[in-house]
């Protein structure tokens, strides 16, 4: 690297006297956040159109969808969060004006990026052990096999595209995966039709076929970022100068903040992906219920998310021009645009659930049930968006280890432990097993407990960020003085 790369990398809170003020104003926020939504709308659109287009097959096929697309799904996310430590490094880079030091960052963080997704494969492909753990059997076994052993190479292709997708955020670039996103959105039911349905001639595969439409949908966007990269003249300045191998204090360096971001994810995702598990054990019903209600609110979660993904950004950039006041202040935004959005989300889920419901299911068992667990979506959903924006604004501050215990302790402690009890004992209290509404329950209790505990850890960080510059500005002066 250029001696320039080397010395901010010693010192990361070297700014250049060039940097500017960042801009943190609600306009800044809503440009930055908008295609992030969309992009994260697209992805999970393609989830829901997987159970929708099942759905209509029947509970067998949507059961295949729920547990094959949630062990998926805890997978790659269990994996991909540990690249996230990109994000604020390339951020901070961004904003200090240190561009070149940006395309070796992404080099290291490819290289971790192509062993993560080789260990994906191999965990995804191990599909006896997960047909086991869901306890499904028989026909619904035989087809959540196939679409795991189908999904596979997907993972390793949506792995590295995290590379990818992290440096677009970091560099305030979103559009380039909201269009890419979209693409896959408009091919996913061709895909569906073709390898579900037998369009074109190919087996009608039902619910295993949305594993092969997943991959092949992944590797079309992998090869779209990857040719962006190396045409978009925006990255010119980005790229690095040379081919590098893996660096070990580089990679370190992002290990050591996106080990404990890849165990948030893991410990947030996992525990929906494993209630998903637990739950197939209670039968289609309870599974099929389970899996409507958590596509709803993870699709209206998507709101937060991309609010809580643009703050870390804008965070790590103001931190990058060494601006922690215009830090503190759209880490406050955040949070308040955040909670206005998920209260409205929770009367649009509680005025509109009849609708809601009836789109994804005819069955009355299954309605009936998913409208029990909605009630328990509702009362998490405005701590979920706080703890969410909160997570990101520290991760930005490049604080990581004590939002990884707080999930850790909350959601798999609370509601993943709590939630196995009351499902299938819950004597304690209850006098017999609450089965999928008692996964619900607590996991409602340990996202609450999360937000709360989040928000004001966030908080109390962003001010000491402020005081800390204040108290070195003055001690700087009196120096001069």
């Amino acid at each position: 690297m250029s001696e320039a790369v080397k010395s901010n990398d010693k010192n990361p809170e070297i700014v250049p006297h060039h940097a500017a003020e960042p801009d943190v104003s609600l306009g800044a926020l809503a440009k930055l956040s908008a295609p992030i939504f969309i992009a994260n709308l697209a992805l999970m659109g393609a989830a829901t159109i997987d159970t929708l287009m099942t759905g209509n097959l029947g509970k067998e096929h949507l059961a295949v969808v729920a547990l094959g697309g949630a062990t998926s799904v805890m997978v790659l996310f269990g994996l991909v969060g540990i690249l996230q430590g990109l994000s604020p490094i390339v951020g901070h880079h961004y904003g200090a004006r240190n561009y070149k030091a940006i395309g070796f960052e992404l080099s290291q963080n490819l290289w971790l990026a192509i062993l993560l997704g080789i260990i994906g494969c191999v965990l995804l492909l191990q599909t006896d052990f997960w047909t086991k753990f869901g306890g499904v059997s028989g026909e619904v076994a035989r087809m959540t096999s196939l679409f795991l052993v189908f999904s596979a190479p997907g993972i390793f292709a949506s792995i590295v595209s995290r590379s990818f997708i992290a440096l677009n955020a970091a560099v305030s670039r979103p559009r380039v995966t909201m269009y890419v996103s979209l693409l896959m959105l408009a091919c996913k039911i061709p895909l569906n039709c073709i390898f579900m349905y037998g369009w074109l001639g190919f087996p009608a595969l039902g619910g295993a076929g949305a594993g092969l439409s997943l991959a092949v949908d992944a590797w079309l966007a992998l090869i779209c970022y990857i040719v962006i990269y190396k045409e978009d003249t925006f990255y010119d300045k980005m790229r690095a100068e040379r081919f590098f191998w893996p660096q070990i204090k580089a990679v370190f360096a992002q290990l050591k903040l996106g080990v404990p971001i890849g165990l948030s994810i893991f410990f947030e995702v996992s525990s929906f992906t494993l209630m998903a598990i637990f739950i197939s054990r209670l039968g289609t019903t309870d599974v099929s219920a389970h899996q409507i209600v958590g596509n709803i609110t993870a699709t209206l979660y998507q709101i937060p998310l991309s609010i809580a993904i643009a703050v870390c950004v804008m965070v790590s950039q103001a931190l990058g021009a060494g601006s922690p006041k215009a830090a503190r202040e759209i880490t406050v935004r955040g949070l308040k645009v955040a909670l206005a959005i998920a209260a409205c989300s929770v009367a649009f889920m509680y005025f509109g659930q009849d609708f809601l419901l009836g789109l994804y299911s005819k069955e009355t068992a299954v309605t009936s049930l998913a409208a029990s667990l909605l009630v328990f979506g509702m009362i998490y959903h405005i701590t979920d968006a706080a703890q969410t924006v909160s997570n990101f604004a520290l991760r930005g501050y490049r604080v990581t280890m004590l939002p990884m215990i707080i999930y850790g302790v909350m959601l798999w402690g609370v509601g993943l432990g709590g939630g196995y009890y009351f499902a299938f004992d819950g004597t304690f209290l209850f006098g017999q097993p609450l089965r999928a509404e008692g996964f619900w329950m607590c996991t409602a209790v340990g996202l609450c407990l999360a937000g709360v505990t989040l928000s004001v850890i966030a908080l109390w960080v962003s001010k000491v960020r402020v005081a800390d510059s204040l108290a070195h500005g003055h001690a700087a002066l009196k120096t001069k003085n």
